[in-house]
């Protein structure tokens, strides 16, 4: 009875987990059309891949025999602690993604001011760029060369590439083809403002290594008391584990040890 109750709670909490990750994904949709944007390059499918590796993980502990209680919770932490490898592994490719086109504005700018034009600017700084902003400026260069409106292309790239950077810059370029003025200075505040906020989110991830590193190490002493005390009482352990509330426990430990890390991951979430 008791491992059906866990059982039914731990679904309710996946669920729960699932439509809060889901609400949280970074493909925004836009609201006229419902059409998801696309983050080329820099996207990783962080809740698809979570619930893969949770059902992959459920799967093969059906397989050995575990309760259904323990499968549960041992898949709900396996996919929280992919969803959060992948958000942070994501969260550096935009990084880095900002950087280089804070670099390849820098190159913009400087072209600019030795007297050429701003799409042969963008032109230069593309053939010099590799990647993903590469493949951007390229792009964006051959469509504006073709005639199409500055205004939609400047909208379509701002969708399929909503980091804050290169809506920064996409809008500026817009606000220039509209009204003028001299690009290279504002070109190049764009990309000071760029490097400042990743200074900024720098600055403030660092803050929460404290909290991350209590949470890996609060894991890491729960599990290594677990193992201990199998070492030193193999049979008290055992029994407890096969027993029909020693199953409740575990299981009810690990489902909050999921909760908790994805609860961490989402309070020490830095946006700016």
């Amino acid at each position: 009875m008791l491992d059906l109750l866990l059982a039914l709670a731990l679904i309710v909490l996946v669920a729960a987990l699932l439509n809060a990750v889901l609400s949280g994904r970074d493909e925004d949709v836009d609201g006229e059309s419902g059409r998801a944007t696309e983050e080329r390059g820099v996207a990783i499918e962080v809740p698809w891949v979570a619930i893969a590796v949770g059902a992959i993980t459920a799967t093969a502990l059906l397989v050995v025999g575990l309760p259904l209680s323990i499968v549960l919770a041992v898949a709900s932490l396996a996919g929280m602690v992919c969803h959060v490898s992948l958000r942070a592994l994501k969260a550096r490719r935009e990084m880095a993604f900002e950087l280089a086109l804070a670099a390849s504005l820098d190159l913009v700018v400087a072209s600019l001011r030795s007297g050429a034009a701003l799409v042969e600017s963008l032109t230069t700084a593309a053939a010099e760029t590799r990647g993903v902003v590469g493949e951007m400026l390229t792009e964006l260069c051959d469509r504006l060369r073709l005639g199409e409106a500055p205004a939609v292309v400047f909208e379509e790239l701002s969708d399929r590439f909503p980091q804050e950077g290169s809506r920064l810059f996409t809008f500026t370029l817009a606000s220039h083809f509209d009204s003028g003025g001299s690009a290279a200075t504002t070109l190049g505040e764009v990309a000071r403002a760029i490097r400042d906020r990743i200074d900024v989110v720098r600055r403030a991830s660092s803050q929460s290594v404290e909290t991350q590193a209590s949470v890996v190490g609060i894991l890491a002493i729960t599990y290594g008391l677990a193992l201990l005390m199998w070492n030193q009482y193999p049979e008290r352990v055992e029994k407890f584990a096969v027993s029909e509330i020693g199953r409740f426990f575990i299981g009810f430990s690990i489902g909050l040890q999921a909760v908790g890390l994805l609860w961490i991951s989402r309070i020490t979430r830095v946006e700016v």
